[in-house]
C-alpha cells in the first residue's frame, strides 16, 4: 500500500521567523515624550519667574508708598529743626565740658585759708597745655600759721604742690612770704569737680606779731 505525502501551502519558515522577532519600541516616539516633558517644565518655570517678578515689583512699590507716608507723618521740617537743636545741645555740652570755672578755685581758697593768713597779688600763668601755675604774696600772724597753712593746702585736690618761699618778718611784724602752687584744671571744669575741702582750724593770733595791714584775702582776721 503506497504512503501518501502530506502537502501544505502555508510556509512554515516565515512563521518561525516572525515568531522569533520580538516587538521593539519606537525611538522617535520616546524622544517626542521627553521633548514634550521638557517643554512643559520650561513653560511652568517661565510662568513662575513672571509671577515672582510681578510680586517683587508690587512689594517694592507698596513699601515705597509706606515709607513716603511715614516720612510725611513725621514732618521733614520738624525733623530738620530737631536735628539742628540736637547739634546745638551737643556743642553746648562740649563747650561746658571744657569751660574752666574759676569760682571753684576761689571757693577752695575761702575754705582752706586760715583766718590768721592773708593773700594778695594773685596771678596765674599757663606755661604748658593743661598746666596752670598760681602765684601770690601773703602774710601771716606767726610762723606756726604759715606751717599750718601749708598743711591745709596739701589736703586740697585743686591746689597742688604748694610752695612757700621768702618767708621773713615784714616791717609791720607780720610774717611775709611768697606762695606758688599748681592748679589741677581738671577739677575746675564746669561739668564736674571735687567739692571744696573742709576748712583748717585757725591758729590763735600771736601776741607779738601783727598781721600785715591793707592785705586782701578770702578770710578776715578775728
Amino acid at each position: 500500500m503506497e504512503e501518501r505525502v502530506k502537502t501544505s501551502f502555508i510556509p512554515k519558515a516565515s512563521l518561525e521567523v516572525e515568531r522569533k522577532q520580538s516587538p521593539k519600541g519606537n525611538p522617535v516616539a520616546l524622544a517626542n515624550v521627553i521633548a514634550g516633558f521638557v517643554l512643559i517644565l520650561a513653560i511652568l518655570g517661565s510662568a513662575g519667574m513672571f509671577l515672582f517678578e510681578r510680586f517683587t515689583i508690587e512689594a517694592i512699590s507698596a513699601k515705597q508708598k509706606s515709607l513716603e507716608l511715614s516720612r510725611a507723618a513725621f514732618e521733614p521740617a520738624t525733623i530738620k529743626e530737631l536735628s539742628r537743636l540736637n547739634t546745638r545741645i551737643e556743642t553746648g555740652k562740649v563747650l561746658l565740658g571744657e569751660h574752666m570755672a574759676v569760682s571753684k578755685l576761689f571757693d577752695e581758697l575761702e575754705s582752706l585759708v586760715l583766718a590768721s593768713v592773708r593773700f594778695s597779688d594773685f596771678s596765674y600763668s599757663s606755661p604748658a597745655a593743661g598746666k596752670v601755675i598760681m602765684t601770690a604774696k601773703g602774710a601771716a600772724q606767726s610762723f606756726n600759721a604759715v606751717a599750718l597753712q601749708s598743711g591745709g593746702f596739701s589736703k586740697s585736690d585743686i591746689i597742688t604742690e604748694p610752695i612757700f618761699s621768702n618767708v621773713n618778718i615784714g616791717n609791720t611784724g607780720a610774717i611775709e612770704f611768697d606762695f606758688q602752687a599748681i592748679i589741677d584744671t581738671g577739677r575746675l571744669k564746669y561739668s564736674g569737680g571735687a567739692p571744696a575741702s573742709p576748712a583748717v582750724e585757725s591758729v590763735p593770733a600771736s601776741t607779738t606779731n601783727q598781721p600785715a595791714g591793707g592785705a586782701a584775702g578770702p578770710a578776715t582776721t578775728p
